[in-house]
This record gives C-alpha cells, sequence and structure tokens, in this order.
C-alpha cells in the first residue's frame, strides 16, 4: 500500500513537529509538505498556489486567522480536510459545513482514539446512572483554553443519548502538557503531543478516500471502519460455508438444522437452515466476546418442483461464491450471473445496518427459485 501523502498546515506547532517526526519512521503516511506563517523552510499562508508536491489530505492545526484561506484552498484543490485548529468562530464553522458537501472534512472535539474510548465509557456509564445530572471533572495544562472540547462533545451525547445534564468543572493546574478527565470512578488521561500527532495521522489514513457527505467525526469514522470490516469478514464467512461445496457442515445446534459456522477470531459467523427445496434459515455474526452484531433471516422456495435440492444447490452456490465482486452490500449473491442455463439475480435495497432483499434463479427465462431476506445490525 503507497504512503499516503499529507500537506500540513500549522507544521512548526507543537502537534504538527511530533507529526512530522513520526511521519519520518512511517510506512504509511508521509507529510510531503508544510504550511507556517513565518520559517523559510515551508510555504506560508499566501503561497498556497505555489505548492508543487502531491498530496492526498490537508491537516490544519493552525490559528483560525489562517483557516479561511486553508480551507478555500482545499475547495480548490478538491482534497480532504481535517480540522484541528481551535476557536473558530460561528462564521467558520459555518463555512466549513458548507464546504463538508463538497469536500470530505473532519472536525472533532476529540482527535485521541483512547479518548473515544473514554467517552463512549461515559455515555454507557450515563445510560445506567440514577443520577439526572453527571458531574465531568477535567484538569488540564495552564494555557488549555476550557470547557475543553472533548468535554463539551461528552456533555452533547449524554444529552442527546440519555436526556440527561452533564455539569462541566474545569481546572487548569498542570506545567506539563497534560489533559485528564474524571467521570465518577472513569478516568482518562493523555500527556505531551505525540500520541495526539500519532492519532491525526490515522485519521488522515481513513480519510483519504472519504466522499463529501457532512462532517465526519471519530465517532462515525470508527462506526464506518466497523461497518467496512463487517462487510470483508462477511465476504470472507460467507466463501468458507455454504456456498462453498468443498466445505462441510458443522454439528447440527438445533433439532432438524442444518449449520455452517466460520470464524476469524474476531468475529464468528454461524448459519443454520431447515428444509431442502422449501427452506428457512438465519446467520448471525459475533464478536469473539459472543456478543450478536449483525444478522439475517432468509426463506426460500423451490417454484419448479421438478428441481431437486441438489439442482438448485448446483445453481445457487456458484452465484453466492460471487459475493462481494459487485457495487452491492455483500449479504448475498451478486446483482446477476448467469451460470450455463441459469441466471440468478439479487435485488436489495438499504444498507448493511438494515436491508431486504429478493433472490431469483431462472432455467431457460422460467423463474424456478425465489428467496426473500431481511435483517441489519443487531443492538441493545
Amino acid at each position: 500500500m503507497s504512503k499516503v501523502k499529507i500537506l500540513w498546515s500549522g507544521i512548526t506547532g507543537r502537534t504538527g513537529k511530533e507529526a512530522l517526526k513520526l511521519s519520518e519512521e512511517s510506512d504509511l503516511v508521509e507529510i510531503v509538505a508544510g504550511i507556517c506563517r513565518s520559517d523559510n523552510n515551508f510555504y506560508n499562508y499566501n503561497q498556497l498556489d505555489n505548492i508543487s508536491e502531491d498530496f492526498d489530505v490537508i491537516v490544519d492545526f493552525s490559528h483560525k486567522d489562517s483557516f479561511n484561506k486553508v480551507l478555500a484552498f482545499a475547495l480548490k484543490v478538491k482534497k480532504p480536510l481535517i480540522i484541528g485548529t481551535a476557536g473558530l468562530t460561528d462564521e467558520q464553522i459555518k463555512s466549513f459545513e458548507d464546504a463538508s458537501k463538497i469536500i470530505p472534512i473532519f472536525r472533532g472535539g476529540n482527535f485521541r482514539f483512547d479518548v473515544k474510548s473514554f467517552i463512549d465509557n461515559v455515555v454507557e456509564y450515563a445510560k445506567t446512572c440514577k443520577d439526572d445530572n453527571i458531574e465531568l471533572v477535567e484538569t488540564h495544562y495552564k494555557t488549555k483554553k476550557v470547557p475543553s472540547e472533548t468535554a463539551k462533545v461528552i456533555a452533547k451525547r449524554v444529552l442527546n443519548e440519555t436526556g440527561k445534564n452533564v455539569e462541566i468543572k474545569s481546572f487548569l493546574e498542570y506545567d506539563e502538557l497534560i489533559n485528564d478527565w474524571k467521570v465518577s470512578n472513569l478516568h482518562c488521561r493523555v500527556v505531551g503531543f505525540k500520541e495526539l500527532a500519532r492519532d491525526v495521522l490515522n485519521i488522515a489514513i481513513m480519510m483519504k478516500n472519504k466522499k463529501p457527505n457532512d462532517v465526519y467525526d471519530l465517532d462515525r469514522l470508527f462506526k464506518e471502519k466497523n461497518l467496512e470490516d463487517l462487510c470483508t469478514f462477511l465476504i470472507e464467512a460467507k466463501k468458507q460455508t455454504y456456498a462453498n461445496e468443498k466445505v462441510k457442515k458443522i454439528l447440527s445446534t438445533r433439532r432438524g438444522s442444518y449449520d455452517y459456522e466460520y470464524s476469524n477470531g474476531i468475529m464468528t459467523y454461524h448459519d443454520t437452515y431447515f428444509g431442502g427445496t422449501n427452506f428457512m434459515g438465519e446467520e448471525v455474526v459475533y464478536l469473539s466476546n459472543e456478543t450478536p452484531i449483525w444478522g439475517m433471516n432468509y426463506y426460500g422456495i423451490t417454484l419448479d418442483e421438478s428441481l431437486s435440492e441438489e439442482t438448485i444447490d448446483k445453481a445457487l452456490r456458484p452465484a453466492l461464491m460471487k459475493v462481494g465482486e459487485d457495487d452491492i452490500i455483500p449479504v448475498r449473491g451478486p446483482k446477476e450471473f448467469v451460470n450455463s442455463e441459469y441466471k440468478y439475480t439479487f435485488e436489495v435495497s438499504g444498507t448493511i445496518d438494515y436491508f431486504d432483499g429478493v433472490e431469483s434463479i431462472y432455467k431457460n427465462n422460467q423463474k424456478v427459485y425465489v428467496l426473500k431476506c431481511h435483517g441489519g445490525a443487531i443492538k441493545r
């Protein structure tokens, strides 16, 4: 995989310096050029049109006075923009929200992966906590602007997902670059800018191929990454179970059922069905801790009673082995597949989170089989 090439605005800032050092040792990213106010080793904000280096993503950790030029340049070159600049005005926020319809834009109150886990844990705590008001205590280095963007994100998510209020208590105590948040017995501390820079570089990798579709944040990136991983796993699993005639069934888990199972160590896929020419079944994907996260129900019927189960299998399995080879979600086979005298089609609407579909097989243009399915994400 080729390196993701980055243009970094604010390259002489604390985060930019750490990112530059990390990129010099990385096999995944490369900072090909930098922008700052007054260092002759880099471009300044009046030289943006002179930038000759090829780049994939723009990262902006500069100053609000330079932001408008950076945003205008990103729009001009049609490149994804990651915004880490603090103190933007309402007008500037509106401008990048409008721009997110044209170019991919990331801007979140949090860039830290470990902080994201803390935020998720606080939201879960708020869901079960009996108190209507949650106290968040944050303590930072003495020049930090408070309340922090992270605290604001926590308060917003808790309110949106639980209806509860978060009372933010902010303190500036540390001489060192320390950020600290506490809610009840939950605690998160981050120190220095090296880890921040590493996480921003990882976000740049994730943003490279995104499409313009409103403003991205870390929660959204993680959700989309999880869905991408699920789709990849489903393709692997389906090619290693019923669709693959060389794979054997596992022991029946329910009376009268036929079962297949596949695991990659992170997720496990289980398919159980009943019947033959007329059949019904269910597929479920579990995380390694046995938590179900996705499922699908299906019912299929052979319309031509002269065709045996084995005949339908020979027509169906080759089509299902083509799963993931076109642009539809990988829950059955492709849109269309022709195999000798049989033609397979699959029409599906929705997303991997929530979908329904119809699968058909035709013999000499006569429909001989149909299956209906529906499914999506499993949540508690």
